[in-house]
C-alpha cells in the first residue's frame, strides 16, 4: 500500500482507520506520504500508534497545507505524540476536524496542542474526549477557546473535570458564537461546575446539542441550569442530556419549568436519577408546550403509578413523541392502565420501553392490546 501511496500525488482522502497500522506501519506509510501534499482528509484512527508513530505521523502532516480534516483518535500517542502533532499543526491553516480522543494524552498534551490550534482560524470540529486532561488541561483548553471563532463542536467528555476545570471553561465557552455542540459528559462538575455553564448558556444562541449526562449534578445545579433556560435565549437547543445524575423531584420541577422556552427541543435524557412520581408530575405538566419533543428517556427513576397517570394524561398533546423509555421503573397495573388508554392518541409513538417495570400479567394485557400496529410495547 505504501509504494502504491506514494505515487498518487493528486490523493485529497485518505481513511485507513481501524487497520492496526501501529507504529511500524505509520512508519513505512510515512516514506511514501511525504509525495501526497494535496492530502486534506487523514484518519488514521484506531490504529495501535504510539507516541513513535504520532511523531513520523506529525513529520509529514507538515506538508499538507490543504489539510482540513485529521482524526487520530483511538490510539495511544499520549502527552508525547499531542506534542510531536502540536509541532506542525499551528501551520495547517485549514484544518477544520480535528479528533484526538482516547488517546491518554493528558494535561501536558492537551496544553501543547491548545497552545498551537488557535492558528487554526478554520477550527470547528475538536474533540479531545477520554483524554485525562483533568482540570489542568480544561484550563490551558480555555484557553484556546477564546481564539476559536468558528468552532461549532466541542467533545470533552470522559476527561476528570471538576468544578473548577469546568469554570474555567465556562468563561470561555461564553465567546464561542458559534458553538452548536457541546459534550461535557462523564466528568465530576457537580452543581458549581452547572452553575457556571449556566451562567453562559445565555451567550450560546445557536447551541442545539448540550450534554451533562454523569455528572454528580444535583438540585442546585439542576435549578440553575432551569432558570438559565427560562431565559429564552436557548431557543435552538435540541438535545439536552441530564442522564445519571442526581437529580430528585424538585431539580425536575425547575427544569420543566424551563422547557417551554425551549421550543426545538426533540430529545430530552433524564434516566438514571431519582425524580420519582412528584419530578415525573412536574415533568408531564410541561411536555405539552415541547412540540417538538421526539424521544424521551426517563428510564430508573422510581416513577410509579401516580406519575404513569400525569404522563398519561398528556400524551395525547406530545403529537412528535416517537420514543419512549419507562425501562426500570416502579409501574404496576393501574400505571399500566392509564398509558394504555392514552396509546390510541399517539399515533406518532413508535416505542414504548416498559421492561423491568412490576406491571403485572393483567398491565402487560392492557398494553399490548392498546398498541397500535405501528407501536412496538417493549414489557
Amino acid at each position: 500500500l505504501a509504494e502504491v501511496l506514494g505515487g498518487r500525488k493528486a490523493l485529497v482522502h485518505l481513511d485507513l482507520s481501524m487497520n492496526k497500522l501501529t507504529d511500524v506501519g505509520v512508519e513505512r506509510l510515512a516514506r511514501s506520504l511525504g509525495a501526497c501534499q494535496a492530502l486534506a482528509h487523514v484518519d488514521v484512527s484506531g490504529n495501535h500508534i504510539g507516541p513513535q508513530g504520532a511523531e513520523r505521523l506529525a513529520g509529514v502532516l507538515g506538508k499538507y497545507t490543504a489539510l482540513s480534516f485529521l482524526d487520530v483518535s483511538f490510539n495511544n500517542i499520549a502527552g508525547l505524540g499531542a506534542e510531536r502533532l502540536a509541532d506542525v499543526l499551528g501551520g495547517c491553516k485549514a484544518l477544520a476536524h480535528l479528533a484526538v480522543s482516547h488517546n491518554a494524552i493528558g494535561a501536558e498534551g492537551m496544553g501543547r496542542l491548545a497552545g498551537v490550534l488557535g492558528e487554526c482560524k478554520a477550527l470547528a470540529h475538536l474533540d479531545v474526549s477520554n483524554n485525562r486532561i483533568g482540570d489542568e488541561g480544561a484550563g490551558r483548553l480555555a484557553g484556546l477557546l477564546a481564539q476559536c471563532n468558528a468552532l461549532a463542536h466541542l467533545d470533552v467528555s470522559v476527561n476528570h473535570i471538576s468544578a473548577a476545570g469546568a469554570c474555567r471553561l465556562a468563561g470561555a465557552i461564553g465567546e464561542c458564537e458559534a458553538l452548536a455542540h457541546l459534550a461535557l459528559n462523564r466528568n465530576r462538575i457537580g452543581d458549581a461546575g452547572a452553575a457556571s455553564l449556566a451562567g453562559v448558556l445565555g451567550k450560546c444562541s445557536k447551541l442545539t446539542h448540550l450534554n451533562l449526562s454523569c455528572n454528580e449534578i444535583g438540585e442546585e445545579g439542576a435549578g440553575k441550569l432551569g432558570a438559565a433556560l427560562r431565559l429564552g435565549e436557548c431557543t435552538a437547543l435540541a438535545h439536552f442530556g441530564l442522564a445519571s445524575n442526581a437529580l430528585e423531584a424538585e431539580g425536575a420541577r425547575r427544569l420543566a419549568e424551563a422547557l417551554g422556552q425551549c421550543p426545538a427541543l426533540t430529545r430530552l435524557e433524564l434516566s438514571s436519577n431519582r425524580i420519582r412520581d412528584a419530578g415525573m408530575v412536574a415533568l408531564a405538566r410541561a411536555l405539552p408546550a415541547c412540540r417538538a419533543l421526539a424521544h424521551l428517556d426517563v428510564f430508573q427513576n422510581q416513577v410509579g403509578d401516580a406519575g404513569a397517570e400525569r404522563l398519561a394524561s398528556v400524551l395525547g398533546d406530545c403529537a412528535a413523541l416517537a420514543s419512549l423509555d419507562l425501562y426500570a421503573n416502579d409501574i404496576g397495573p393501574e400505571g399500566a392502565g392509564h398509558i394504555a388508554t392514552a396509546l390510541g392518541a399517539c399515533p406518532a409513538l413508535k416505542r414504548l420501553d416498559l421492561r423491568v417495570n412490576p406491571l403485572g400479567p393483567e398491565g402487560k394485557e392492557r398494553l399490548g392490546a392498546a398498541a397500535l400496529s405501528t407501536c412496538q410495547v417493549v414489557t
